[in-house]
């Protein structure tokens, strides 16, 4: 039957159909994510693209969540007083998010305030270190993503044979002579103290990492380190390692890389910039630092960490995501600049996914290849007490390094 020979009736009922608005689309939930901006910014517009990649690969598979990624360094991820920054990321006011990547050196301060809730985590699928490091009390609150260690990198491959911080500063000055040995930032609370941590677990091997906490300081490992620390000054009374010269700054990178240093101490990302002072230069070798009387390396733990305030389906969206940054794929993006225009210059950050380290392109990096042997047998940095007593163990060290 033609549609002119249809009864009025059913005219009108089609027109009454064919009028009707179409049915709200259902709303998507949303979800807001604050990530560790303390990395290389790979495309050199401020994580615009990483946080368009993340947002856009991960609702590719969660259509129904509107993910909101965050970095941004006026977020003070380390501000722990009640009423401030991470108080307000946790809590349930305005600038809540549901999901924080912190430090696990404040990860205890968090869990004792209230301001995170258990998450699960498979051990076997993280470094041993990161999955202690986000235990307290036999529980996880923490999905561990990166990992961050003090390395030396050299030219020389002589840095291998360093036993402990004198060692490594006779190697290094023989590299070059008259040349400053090392550059390096040793400034500021966390630094400093974490420098010393780092120092006592060369000196303690198998020993946790806690016992470096308290007062007073051993005072072979404040020798050990002070070797190291003053090889940094070249005249005087004057040393930019530690008197905030080059802090905050890439000076220390700049330095080796116009061969002004002999050698670099820092985090392995920081070759990031060291290759952006010189591009074209050839990778350089990297051992863990021995600050102390020997070597037994010790690495920071990043993760991952859930408002208490989100449960139900918020919790459900939450841990979607953070199975999606722990993913090797999403691993790869970041520490491959998979962001950022192609040919550019790798994150080198430590990962804490074991797989990450068996897939490609890691598995054939040089500079990963080195990396992931270093990480063997390395003890994490004590996720309670460290943010209470830093300033003490501050001072005691700026006293006896003098």
């Amino acid at each position: 039957m033609h549609w002119r020979t249809l009864p009025c009736a059913v005219l009108l009922v089609l027109s009454a159909c064919s009028d009707s608005p179409d049915p709200e689309p259902t709303p998507r939930r949303p979800l807001k994510a604050i990530l560790f901006p303390y990395i290389p910014d790979s495309g050199k517009d401020q994580f615009a693209g990483l946080k368009q990649r993340l947002e856009t690969d991960f609702e590719a598979k969660h259509s129904d969540i509107d993910l909101e990624v965050v970095f941004d360094l006026n977020v003070d991820v380390y501000d722990l007083d009640d009423g401030g920054m991470l108080n307000q990321l946790l809590g349930d006011g305005e600038r809540a998010a549901q999901v924080v990547e912190v430090d696990t050196l404040v990860l205890g301060s968090l869990v004792a305030k209230g301001w995170v809730q258990p998450v699960q985590v498979d051990a076997n699928a993280v470094h041993p270190a990161a999955a202690e490091a986000v235990t307290v009390s036999g529980q996880s609150y923490g999905v561990p993503t990166y990992l961050c260690t003090y390395v030396v990198y050299s030219r020389s491959n002589a840095i291998r044979s360093a036993t402990d911080g004198a060692s490594l500063i006779r190697i290094l000055e023989d590299v070059a002579p008259g040349k400053r040995p090392l550059a390096a930032n040793f400034d500021g609370s966390w630094t400093l103290p974490s420098s010393y941590i780092d120092a006592w677990a060369d000196s303690h091997p198998g020993s946790a990492l806690s016992s470096a906490l308290t007062l007073p300081l051993e005072r072979p490992v404040v020798e050990s380190l002070g070797t190291v620390v003053d090889s940094c000054e070249r005249e005087a009374g004057v040393n930019p390692c530690l008197d905030g010269t080059w802090k905050d700054n890439t000076l220390p990178e700049e330095a080796f890389a116009k061969e002004e240093a002999n050698g670099f101490m820092g985090y392995t990302e920081r070759l990031f910039h060291i290759l952006s002072a010189r591009p074209g230069m050839a990778l350089p070798e990297a051992i863990s630092v021995p600050l102390g009387m020997g070597s037994a390396p010790a690495v920071f733990v990043d993760a991952l960490v859930l408002n208490p305030h989100c449960t139900g389906t918020c919790a459900e969206d939450a841990r979607a995501f953070t199975d999606f940054m722990k993913a090797p794929e999403t691993r790869s993006l970041i520490a491959f600049s998979q962001d950022a225009p192609e040919g550019s210059t790798p994150r080198y950050l430590l990962q804490a996914s074991r797989a990450f380290y068996l897939q490609e392109p890691a598995r054939s990096d040089l500079m990963y290849r080195q990396f992931e042997a270093l990480l063997r047998g390395v003890r994490p940095f004590p996720n309670q007490g460290f943010p209470e007593n830093r300033l003490a163990m501050e001072s005691a060290l700026l006293e006896g390094l003098q």
